[in-house]
């Protein structure tokens, strides 16, 4: 049933722009770096990738293992963690734009964080969801230095557009990859993780930009 829930979205097109949109997003990647300290994305991988919870597993910070490879840590760990076990809302997630891009999806979202990509920071061509995966799918929100050409996020064969602060339905089991290569100027996104189902596919429908 989440793959037919997961097709209808995608129907739509492979990325498509919401009506939520944060409005300052400078003064909101401000906030962040002034009251919180940023950590490794991925830490086995020495890529300039760090992240920002804003749910985890307990509430806290220190990414472990939300921000980690969930894959690679269970198997060092011998533990079971899935993408939902981290709805936990950290103190990050009290930033009244925080508030109003998760208001809509409230009780729907996992694993959700910040990420800055410094100089040099990529992620290689991947997809998010394989074979029947499709349980959840991506909200992106881009918040600085996202665009051609100091920063590409390339989805299949496209180079996309960004408008900063927007919230976007992005359809990641498609091949995508992304590069900031300017050269002293980080890129900031939000990702949230929402649960496929039909309430949130309602939510999404009716929060067509464009209707």
């Amino acid at each position: 049933m989440s793959l037919d829930y997961y097709s209808m979205l995608t129907q739509y097109g492979n990325i498509y722009p919401l009506s939520v949109k944060i409005d300052d997003c400078k003064s909101l990647v401000k906030w962040t770096e002034e009251n919180f300290e940023y950590v490794k994305y991925n830490p086995r991988k020495d890529i300039n990738r760090w992240g920002l919870s804003i749910t985890s597993l307990h509430g806290g910070l220190d990414g472990v293992p939300d921000l980690d490879s969930l894959l690679e840590y269970n198997r060092e760990n011998n533990t079971e963690y899935k993408e939902t076990d981290f709805t936990a809302k950290t103190p990050v997630a009290e930033h009244p734009d925080i508030k109003k891009i998760l208001e809509p999806f409230e009780g729907e979202y996992h694993r959700a964080h910040l990420l800055r990509l410094d100089q040099g920071g990529f992620f290689p061509p991947h997809r998010d969801l394989r074979k029947t995966h499709f349980r959840s799918f991506r909200i992106i929100i881009p918040l600085q230095n996202v665009n051609a050409p100091d920063f590409n996020f390339i989805l299949e064969d496209k180079i996309i557009n960004w408008e900063l602060g927007r919230m976007y339905f992005v359809d990641t089991a498609k091949m995508h990859y992304l590069f900031n290569c300017s050269i002293d100027n980080p890129s900031y996104w939000i990702v949230l993780n929402i649960n496929t189902n039909q309430n949130t596919i309602n939510t999404v429908t009716s929060s067509f930009l464009h209707k």
